[in-house]
């Protein structure tokens, strides 16, 4: 069963060092067949708190969704995006079938 793991932006802090993260990060999905679906800072809230950007990457399942995140590849990254933004990341089992 496919695996999502959802970025939501509240606020950016550093474009600098967001810029520079985005170019590091996209090569730690190649060993966890993880693909990105969604990278778009233009987001329409239809409930809740807006959000100024968003990523939405799939993974094969959740356990590979984990293994990223924690993970040595993406682990040197994770800080530069915690640093640059304020937001929220959640891992999300998708539907069988």
């Amino acid at each position: 069963m496919s695996a999502y793991a959802i970025f939501l932006r509240d606020q950016m802090l550093d474009q600098a060092e967001y810029d520079r993260y985005l170019q590091l990060v996209a090569p730690s999905l190649a060993n966890y067949n993880g693909e990105m679906l969604v990278f778009n800072d233009a987001i329409e809230a239809l409930e809740g708190a807006p959000a100024d950007g968003s990523v939405v990457i799939k993974f094969p399942d959740m356990a590979t969704a984990r293994a990223w995140y924690n993970g040595p590849e993406y682990a040197p990254y994770r800080d530069i995006r915690i640093n640059a933004t304020v937001g929220r990341a959640v891992l999300v089992e998708g539907l069988a079938g």
